[in-house]
């Protein structure tokens, strides 16, 4: 990159079908935040089979202000994945960011991703949290409740807001939303069109970069909602009840036979779980920052509140744990104490709850958000 211009990022977003959540990603896409970058969105159509897609596809493409092109045939998601990775090297981009197509941005995901690559130091690849990017995903219950664009700016926020550039170093990236250095890619190569349809490529990529001297990274403020297999599903690279083409893996195996090695010591190791514990944590604490928290007995009649308040549920005896649930994601209190409401309270900085529906209660953080205190 030449000192003083302007960095350039390629967001190469790859479609096979996918009518049911195209027009959000490419909405999502749109509305991404670009401080200190310039940032363009190609549109890469693996020969879409359902009639009228592709036509469709294009204009919606056109709309939001992305390049649109569709290959001739169907060359799997591997091969779709290096006409962006090519299409970065070729028009000189400095990183290029490759994105499935069954996803909805954060609005400061690049910015925070792009952060984190360029003050890594031999960095490949840096990947954002995520749902059902195993093992990247943050854990959750239900993760509809995530797939609106408010939920996802409000994770987003909440964890930028308090991880900032911070990142984890991780055995591989995967490709759901990956930024990646375009000078790394005349060292590693692109991916190998040897894993045909897709599954295993990000895997044998990572290894050869890791090999190559390269780091890749987790980046702890960066969240990118993925609905999950949606394109290798309608390829038919995976059934219902499939996670992967197994297949592939022996060949990453047979290449790189301490990858798995690498990645079941990392996972053993706990970090990514105390990651994703103080992850959740952040982002419910956040959320009855903004939306407020109730406390609620189970055992008792309640009415419906706003999702997007925090609900913590109170057990049955004083010195066990409570839980607070928000959009899905769940973390524990420690009450081991006889005042157990005070607990709660602490845990969320003194706050008062919204709501409860435990009688003789007088908290007056009802008040602020104009819900009824008690039934």
């Amino acid at each position: 990159m030449t000192a003083g211009r302007t960095p350039r990022i390629l967001l190469a977003v790859t479609f096979y079908n996918g009518r049911e959540f195209a027009h959000r990603t490419l909405e999502s896409i749109s509305r991404l935040g670009h401080a200190g970058f310039e940032l363009d969105v190609l549109v890469l159509d693996d020969c879409s089979p359902e009639p009228g897609f592709s036509e469709w596809l294009e204009t919606v493409s056109h709309d939001f202000g992305a390049t649109y092109y569709r290959s001739p045939r169907n060359v799997g998601i591997p091969r779709n994945v290096n006409i962006g990775l090519a299409t970065a090297q070729r028009l000189g981009y400095d990183y290029v960011v490759v994105s499935n197509s069954d996803v909805i941005y954060a609005r400061d995901a690049v910015e925070v991703l792009f952060d984190v690559i360029t003050s890594a130091p031999n960095a490949a690849s840096a990947t954002a949290w995520s749902t059902n990017v195993d093992p990247y995903s943050l854990p959750n219950g239900s993760d509809m409740f995530i797939e609106t664009q408010e939920v996802t700016d409000a994770i987003g926020e909440a964890l930028s807001a308090r991880f900032d550039r911070q990142s984890l170093d991780i055995p591989a990236g995967i490709s759901f939303a990956m930024i990646v250095p375009v000078t790394v890619l005349s060292r590693v190569g692109l991916m190998d069109p040897v894993f045909g349809r897709g599954y295993g490529e990000e895997s044998d990529w990572s290894a050869r970069a890791t090999n190559a001297g390269f780091r890749h990274l987790l980046a702890q403020g960066a969240f990118v909602y993925h609905a999950g297999r949606g394109s290798t599903l309608a390829a038919g690279v995976v059934s219902q009840s499939d996670i992967a083409d197994w297949s592939n893996q022996h060949i990453v195996n047979h290449r790189s036979p301490m990858f798995r090695w690498s990645v079941d010591g990392f996972l053993r190791s706990h970090v990514l779980e105390d990651a994703q514990i103080v992850a959740v944590r952040t982002l419910i604490e956040a959320a009855a920052q903004r939306w407020g928290y109730c406390v609620i007995d189970g055992a008792r009649d309640w009415a419906d509140l706003d999702e997007h308040v925090v609900s913590v549920a109170i057990r049955s005896q004083a010195n066990e744990l409570c839980t607070a649930t928000w959009c899905g994601f769940t973390v524990e209190i420690d009450t081991d104490s006889i005042d157990v409401i005070g607990a709660i309270r602490d845990f969320f900085g003194g706050a008062e709850p919204v709501y409860t529906n435990i009688p003789g209660a007088t908290w007056e953080g009802a008040e602020r958000y104009g819900y009824p205190l008690s039934l």
